[in-house]
């Protein structure tokens, strides 16, 4: 028999969880995950997968608690991502050769606080609520039908808007519109992938793996310019690397996006 639609969002619901219980320690620790991932990346990851999945199959999912699940999801993401942020600028820092003492030194204090205000989020009563939320999902409408009858036509939409999306872009495009395009490529990566279009959705990779390439010098270097005074110099040369880092990206992404195997 088929699997039904309500069971693999069950089962997505459920690996989240799990995935947040397996870092939540090594959050603590400062340690790594089995596979050489840090656990705040793997415990970000899964919750944006799961924000994604409700956005796109909530007509699958009871409105108060997908409204609840994405309330927590949100919250526990913000922790995570100011983590996570602190941790991708040190790391870009450590392969630039440059002499970066000034910039990984305010870096390191803002990843200390990250760390403690996730580490108090983690500790507070809204994790088990989360939790058992993921455990306990409820279904409406036709969550009950075999998957492949009903996710399939719910991840088009995402992937349509991302299709729509890149059709309007440029090399002059502004920054918050690739930033925009980069958002809509994890959603339809991941729709295709709950759905079972995983074949698609690994086409869908190296296109998000390029647009998160560009956000990343974005984001570096506006952190440079605002740690900037502290060096003047190696800021000057730090962001000449982002520019240079984000050109590369957005024309790959470009050439890629040109490629009708990119999605299809």
């Amino acid at each position: 028999m088929p699997r039904s639609a309500a069971a693999v969002l069950g089962r997505a619901a459920e690996g989240c969880a799990d995935r947040l219980l397996a870092a939540r320690p090594l959050i603590r620790a400062e340690g790594r995950m089995p596979d050489g991932d840090t656990p705040v990346h793997y415990a970000r990851v899964a919750c944006r997968r799961l924000r994604s999945d409700v956005r796109t199959f909530e007509r699958l999912l009871d409105k108060t608690w997908a409204r609840r699940v994405r309330a927590n999801l949100k919250w526990l993401v913000d922790l995570l991502g100011a983590a996570r942020d602190a941790e991708v600028l040190r790391a870009r820092l450590r392969q630039t050769g440059l002499p970066v003492g000034a910039f990984d030194e305010a870096l390191r204090e803002r990843a200390e606080i990250a760390h403690a205000d996730l580490l108090a989020g983690l500790d507070s009563a809204r994790l088990p609520l989360l939790i058992a939320l993921l455990r306990e999902p409820v279904f409406r409408g036709r969550a009950r039908r075999p998957a492949h009858d009903v996710l399939p036509a719910l991840a088009a939409r995402p992937v349509g808007r991302y299709e729509e999306a890149v059709a309007d872009l440029t090399a002059e495009s502004p920054v918050e519109q690739w930033h925009e395009v980069r958002i809509l490529a994890k959603r339809a990566r991941y729709a295709l992938d709950t759905a079972g279009r995983r074949r698609q959705a690994k086409r869908l990779a190296r296109a998000q793996s390029l647009l998160g390439d560009h956000q990343d010098a974005i984001v570096a270097a506006k952190a440079w310019r605002t740690l900037g005074p502290a060096d003047p110099e190696t800021a000057l040369l730090l962001l000449e690397r982002e520019a240079a880092a984000a050109e590369r990206a957005r024309d790959a992404f470009l050439a890629a996006a040109g490629d009708p195997r990119s999605v299809g």
